[in-house]
């Protein structure tokens, strides 16, 4: 039975090797990537069972997928094989003035199809943490409506609902964000958000005031990731402040988030205090920017 259970897109990923645009390169490199994968690569380093819900198309990208998921000790046996619909991609760049750049190719892949057939209660027996994000349901109504569902299953499964609102532009507005997101956000149990995300779907300015507005959903445990200046939390009317793990060299931020919650997550896990998974999260999260890569830098247990 897994810990975690999380469902999402993982997609294929193409990047240069070096701190160039994309019309400059000469070479690319290939390799896997998307936030509820990421996760469960984290968590499954740091020594707990993850079952990944997802669908792949039938194609060498989604068989990568699969392989790698497998080898990092993923659960894939509830990653589907869609015949008629590609594995999404996406090209990122990573420039030397701390620009990063992201281009889609993921409309009608076959994960924008997952719906609420795709879960079942089986999937779910035994798990503590279900976690999702706001990257799923942006990509299709039937992956929204697997989200609800997964929540369902979830609470019949006396599970936590872990949410990470995820918010991005590039797949809709902040008012289409807001509409389908704070439902799921006040049915979550634990919300781990950027202060990106709070001041884009809580409408606020100030971490103080993005906390509140979370806790005022009725969410539990409020997590705000403000980047180089730590994270904070607002569990049971209590607040908590960390510092920022040290970085020598911010590589490559993309995936920081996604390490931080499994970090945060597996601290929990393990009944850790407040404060020792939030430090945990931000050292998963740092070792994540000092390296190339969505889930390079993820240290093992």
């Amino acid at each position: 039975m897994p810990d975690v259970v999380t469902i999402g897109e993982c997609m294929a990923v193409l990047y240069p090797p070096d701190p160039v645009s994309l019309d400059e390169a000469r070479t690319l490199l290939l390799d896997i990537g998307g936030a509820e994968a990421n996760l469960a690569i984290a968590l499954c380093r740091l020594g707990h069972s993850v079952r990944f819900i997802s669908r792949v198309g039938d194609d060498p990208f989604g068989r990568r997928m699969r392989t790698r998921l497998s080898d990092e000790g993923v659960d894939t046996s509830s990653l589907r094989t869609d015949p008629d619909a590609p594995t999404g991609v996406f090209f990122r760049e990573w420039l030397a003035d701390g620009a990063r750049r992201v281009y889609y190719y993921r409309c009608n892949s076959a994960a924008s199809r997952i719906g609420p057939d795709d879960l079942t209660p089986e999937q779910f027996n035994g798990a503590r943490i279900v976690h999702l994000t706001g990257i799923t349901p942006a990509l299709s109504e039937s992956c929204a409506a697997a989200c609800r569902r997964a929540i369902d299953l979830a609470r019949a499964a006396s599970a936590i609902v872990s949410f990470d609102p995820n918010f991005r532009p590039r797949l809709w507005s902040a008012s289409q964000a807001r509409d389908v997101l704070i439902p799921l956000m006040r049915a979550a149990d634990m919300l781990l958000m950027g202060h990106e995300d709070a001041q884009a779907l809580l409408e606020v300015s100030s971490d103080d005031d993005a906390l509140a507005a979370a806790a005022a959903l009725g969410v539990r445990v409020v997590v705000l990731k403000c980047a180089e200046r730590g994270a904070r939390a607002l569990v049971a009317g209590r607040h908590y402040a960390i510092p920022a793990a040290p970085v020598a060299q911010v590589i490559d931020p993309v995936g920081a988030g996604d390490g931080f919650d499994a970090g945060f997550l597996a601290g929990w896990l393990r009944s850790w205090s407040i404060p020792e998974s939030l430090a945990l999260g931000a050292r998963i999260g740092a070792a994540a920017v000092a390296t190339l890569g969505d889930y390079a830098g993820y240290p093992r247990l």
